[in-house]
């Protein structure tokens, strides 16, 4: 019995070896797929935080030339305002020069 069992565990022994090493292989195999898909899906994150940077520094940019713009059609209004007004004052005041008179 004792060959007969030595060479039931050596064929145990190699068959199992012989199934475990292609089963290794799969699971190595589906981990590594798994790991480039997050490579790809870091990629693609930080593609995507890229595009959202630039977005914002180009609303940034184009929010400050509307600022700019509403900056000097203040001034030109505030300008025109006190002109008016200076010319409409001058007129008073000539009105009323001229009435003392």
């Amino acid at each position: 019995m004792g060959v007969f069992e030595f060479l039931f565990f050596t064929a145990l022994v190699l068959i199992g070896g012989g199934v475990s090493i292609p089963l290794y292989a799969m699971k190595r195999g589906y981990n590594q797929s798994d790991q480039k898909l997050e490579i790809r899906k870091m990629v693609e994150q930080r593609k995507l935080e890229q595009i959202k940077q630039d977005n914002y520094l180009l609303e940034n940019k184009s929010m400050a030339l509307e600022l700019e713009q509403i900056k000097q059609e203040r001034e030109l209004r505030e300008q025109k305002a006190l002109e008016s007004k200076e010319n409409r004052r001058w007129l008073i005041e000539d009105k009323e020069e001229k009435e003392q008179v």
